[in-house]
């Protein structure tokens, strides 16, 4: 196995590095959760459920993605690794030479939380070789999942009752292929630098083999390449809890299903979203050459909600009631409908033009907003967050 470090090279970084990083990620996913349901008060948000990576097979049909030095990102909750390695060793005697050789493969699941500022791992071993048979019981693979906190210091709390590091020979790992570990971090102070109660760590896996009773043969180490878990302790995600820990560097896509009979109640809202994106000079307020941020291949949006007092959606109703008049609503039949949202930077109030606005019906426009409101809780998107909206059928 060659060996390089897994921890990142340089100084610690500051907070809203750490959160450009995760703006900046290249990897996206889009979440399958169910329509809103209407009933006697009004729209109400679908149930929330976990999309883990349960098995290892699972993970082993993403292992492109699984395999590359950032892992598979499945959503916000589900991260796997696959690590293969090998060990081997030359024998000589009287001049004659065998290569005795061990290979096998290492599968790490990773369990984010929307309880808890905990996060707990995985790992299997299997697909085991030997081209000596005894070698499998002389072989010993060791592996550590290591951690470094980031910000405040306490990211990597390590949970006594599961080790990080586990050691057995490979016969030993054939006969039980897996090991749980878990890490927790305790929310820090709120203050007007972190009013997310964010912390960050990097986590990696290691693995090093030996075999015993050969001579000169020398230990092999393998480290994979860091990944981070994000937590949070907010109270404005009202869906779920207040604490989380999620696998932050990846881009989350909100996709809306139309094409699906049971969410024909949000059609109005998904076909203005797809106009907006796909032909933003059609839409109001018109504007040559304009264009309108959040499609999955363009300009992401970022949620807005600190400090936000509806500054976007009074921009967006003096559109509607300039291309329709003030009656526009004709009695709450209709509603002014603004992509992008209220809800982010990048709405109407940003002065810039790149917005648009859409006369929609009152229901399909309520069904949009309740959806929109639980994808946020659901999937952890905070303040200053970026993501990107899909429309298509």
């Amino acid at each position: 196995m060659t060996a390089h470090t897994g921890m990142r090279p340089g100084p610690r970084p500051i907070l809203e590095q750490l959160r450009q990083e995760d703006r900046d990620a290249k990897a996206t996913y889009r979440s399958d959760y169910g329509p809103p349901q209407l009933t006697a008060q009004g729209w109400s948000p679908p149930p929330f459920e976990y999309d883990y990576i349960t098995t290892p097979d699972e993970c082993h049909e993403h292992a492109d993605a699984a395999g590359s030095d950032d892992g598979w990102i499945k959503n916000h909750y589900a991260f796997c690794r696959i690590m293969k390695g090998e060990k081997g060793d030359r024998i000589c005697v009287l001049n004659q030479c065998v290569t005795v050789k061990s290979t096998f493969r290492v599968t790490i699941l990773g369990f984010g939380s929307e309880r808890d500022r905990a996060v707990r791992f995985v790992t299997f071993v299997d697909d085991i070789v030997s081209n000596t048979p005894a070698l499998k019981e002389a072989t010993f693979l060791k592996l550590d999942l290591e951690c470094t906190a980031l910000v405040n210091g306490d990211e990597c709390t390590e949970d006594p009752r599961q080790p990080t590091d586990l050691e057995k020979s490979l016969a030993e790992w054939e006969r039980v292929p897996a090991y749980a570990t878990r890490f927790t971090s305790t929310a820090p102070a709120l203050t007007p630098e972190n009013p997310n109660r964010l912390g960050y760590m990097d986590f990696w896996s290691r693995a090093t083999a030996r075999v015993i009773g050969l001579p000169n043969s020398r230990p092999q180490t393998k480290d994979s390449p860091p990944q981070k878990v994000r937590y949070d302790t907010v109270n404005y995600l009202n869906l779920n809890g207040n604490n989380a820990a999620i696998f932050s560097r990846v881009k989350a896509v909100m996709h809306i299903p139309v094409s699906r009979p049971e969410f024909a109640a949000m059609t109005e809202s998904a076909a203005h979203y797809r106009l907006a994106q796909q032909s933003p000079q059609l839409t109001i307020p018109r504007i040559d050459g304009k264009t309108i941020p959040g499609a999955v291949n363009g300009e992401a949006l970022t949620r807005w909600y600190f400090n936000n007092t509806n500054q976007n959606r009074a921009e967006a109703v003096k559109a509607c009631v300039a291309e329709w008049g003030a009656g526009y609503a004709e009695g709450g039949k209709y509603q002014c409908d603004e992509y992008p949202f209220n809800t982010t930077h990048q709405g109407a109030a940003r002065g810039d033009g790149r917005f648009s606005v859409s006369r929609i019906s009152g229901p399909d426009n309520e069904a949009a907003g309740t959806w929109l409101g639980a994808w946020y809780s659901y999937d952890r998107i905070l303040d200053s967050d970026a993501f990107h909206v899909d429309p298509t059928p």
